[in-house]
This record gives structure tokens, sequence and C-alpha cells, in this order.
């Protein structure tokens, strides 16, 4: 994966399963330190993430 920002090789991919049982993919670059999410494909931003957690039954 290449940095968006940046195009840096050097990015650290994290997979988290959400509480609604969908997978997210975090990305942080080392070389400019920016960060993004990812669902299915699709570059989503922090608060969506978060609107995810929030509305998922507990």
């Amino acid at each position: 994966m290449d940095c968006p920002q940046c195009h840096a090789q050097d990015v650290i991919e994290i997979r988290h399963r959400l509480p609604d049982g969908s997978e997210v993919h975090f990305f942080s670059c080392h070389k400019c330190e920016e960060k993004w999410w990812d669902r299915d494909g699709t570059q989503i931003d922090l608060s969506q993430v978060l609107e995810i957690v929030r509305n998922s039954p507990r």
C-alpha cells in the first residue's frame, strides 16, 4: 500500500472488526504521518467509523 499523500511505501495497516461485524482497515504512513480508514475498498473518515460503532447494538 502506498500513501496517497506522499506516495511512500512505509505504511502500517491495522484491521479492525467493528461491533456490527463489518471490517475496516486503518492505515498510517511513517513518512508523512497521513492516516486514513478503508471499508470495503472505499476510503471513509474517522467520524464514519465512530458512527458505525455508536450505532451498533451492544
